[in-house]
Parts: structure tokens; sequence; C-alpha cells
């Protein structure tokens, strides 16, 4: 085991996780917000649109592009997680890489793999919830707002999940080792703090803040629990960045935080209804990963132990 292990060397006092989650939002505010300037710049307001009902990081207020406005909210995300890398190794004498799985080395193989599985899953599940719900959706097929959409999702999108895995099932979760030595805090703390991080995202406006948590509390959850058992976070990113390119790319609604040209539009989400089947897919992506690499449950009652490195 190396992952958490890890967390007891190098220079990881607990005031530079403190400082470090403090300081690199400031540190990218400023590359972040210059793409938003420049686009808000050269738009015209879309007509009958006031400019007291612009808001800068929302590109949808001033009529861009959906695929334009997808890439500069993205951007913000590439910003943090540059001025992570960048600051990581002056902070805590070590190479970013270490966050990922204890050792300087990435496994590139288990992204693809966790991609992979997460992808194959939800588009089975899409599918078959479309021809046996067809009256519930509606097909928007346009491949000149499609393609360009594609190509931003699959690019960028995934910087935007390895930011959230790096910082949560990463950064945080080996601050908490550090503290507790104890994986189930390194499971669950870090869980919470990934659903409150949502807790301002437009569905939760919409559906309620109690109606909503479990669902970014489950897919937390589940990420988290194949970190620990995988001693590293390679896989969760995988899974992360294939389940938000999917909702990006093929289904949206009304109130998502991915707003986009997607190929499926959910005419209405009833959410009680929503979280049995959101359950099953995270359940059967977790058993067909875990039946893969053959991990042992017991590991997430372990104690982390200083010098097993």
């Amino acid at each position: 085991m190396k992952h958490l292990e890890s967390a007891f060397k190098g220079e990881n006092e607990w005031w530079k996780y403190l400082l470090m989650l403090t300081i690199i939002p400031f540190f990218a505010q400023l590359p972040a917000a210059i793409p938003f300037l420049i686009a808000r710049a050269i738009t015209d307001l879309p007509e009958g649109v006031k400019e007291e009902d612009v808001s800068l990081m929302l590109p949808e207020t001033y009529g861009l592009n959906s695929s334009v406005g997808l890439a500069l909210m993205v951007f913000v995300f590439i910003c943090m997680l540059i001025a992570f890398v960048v600051l990581y190794k002056p902070f805590h004498g070590q190479s970013f890489k270490n966050v990922l799985n204890g050792t300087n080395t990435i496994r590139w193989r288990r992204i693809i793999i966790g991609f992979a599985v997460c992808f194959v899953v939800e588009a089975f599940f899409l599918v078959t919830d479309y021809y046996l719900n067809i009256n519930d959706y509606e097909m928007r097929l346009n491949w000149d707002a499609l393609i360009p959409l594609a190509i931003v999702s699959f690019l960028l999108i995934p910087f935007q999940a390895a930011y959230e895995e790096i910082m949560f099932r990463g950064y945080i979760a080996r601050g908490v080792a550090r503290l507790t030595r104890n994986r189930l805090a390194v499971i669950i703390i870090p869980t919470i703090l990934f659903a409150l991080l949502h807790a301002f995202n437009p569905e939760v406006d919409k559906h309620g803040f109690w109606m909503m948590m479990p669902f970014y509390a489950i897919v937390g959850l589940s990420y988290a629990i194949i970190s620990v058992l995988d001693d590293g976070i390679e896989i969760a990113i995988g899974l992360h960045a294939a389940n938000n390119v999917f909702s990006s790319v093929f289904v949206t609604t009304e109130d998502s935080a991915l707003k986009t040209d997607a190929l499926l539009f959910l005419k209405e989400v009833n959410v009680p209804e929503e979280i049995l089947p959101f359950i099953i897919v995270q359940v059967i992506i977790f058993a067909a990963i875990a039946f893969k690499y053959r991990w042992k449950i017991k590991t997430l009652f372990t104690k982390i132990e200083v010098g097993k490195v």
C-alpha cells in the first residue's frame, strides 16, 4: 500500500494543506477569468437581454454558444489543476504524481478502464430507459452542434474530472489519512465535502438540497471506496470523466449543471424514481472493476500505518 501511507512522507504538515486549498482558487482566478472577459467583450447580447441580467461566469446569460461556454467553464478547472501542479512541489517537496497513488507514476491503463466501464454501463442504461420511456425524451440530433460539443467534452472535461479527483480522493484524502490514520475517515470526510461542493448546482436549486445530496454522496462514496481499495485514484478519474462526458454529450435536462446541446433532452426529472437506478449503476460499475482487480474489502477496515510504503 502506498497511496495513503505516503502522506506521512515529505512536507505534509496540516497547515500546508489548508494554505494550498486557500491559495489555489485565488492563484487560478485571474487567468481563468480572462477568456470570459474576452468572450463577453466580443459577444452581442441576445435581443431582450439586459446588461443587469448578465453574469460573466455564466456564458449562456449573454448568448454564447453552449459548446464554447462549456469550454470556458472547464477552463476554470484547468487553471486550478495547473495551479495545483505548480504549487504542490514547493509546498510538499514531492511530485504532484504522488497524490495519484503514492508513487511518481501514473497508471494510465486504469484511467482508460474506469472510463470505458462507466461509459458502457451508463450507455446501456440510457438506451434501455430511452426505449422504455421514449415519450420522456426529445431527440435533438444536430450534427453542427453535437460534433463541436463532443470534441470539447472528450478533450477538456477529463481535466475537470481529474482536478476534482486529485483534490478530493487524492489530496484531501491524504490529509485526512495523516490526521486520522483511518481508511473509513478517508472515505467519509472527502465524500461529504465533495457532496457539499455541488450544493450550488442548478439541480439542487430546483429539486432541493436534501433531495439531490444523496446522488452526490453516493457517487463520491463509490469513488472514494474504489480509490482506497485500488491504492490510487486513477480509476476514479476515469469513472468521473466518463460520467461527465456522457452527461454532456448524450443527455441533458433543463436544470442540468452542464447545459449543452446534448443528443437527448430529458423533459422531466422525477428525482425519487431516479435514485434506485442510480444506485444500481454505481453498484454494477463497482462490481465489474472489483472483479477485475480482485480487491479485498477487508482493506477498508485496516489502519493506515506509518512507514508501510
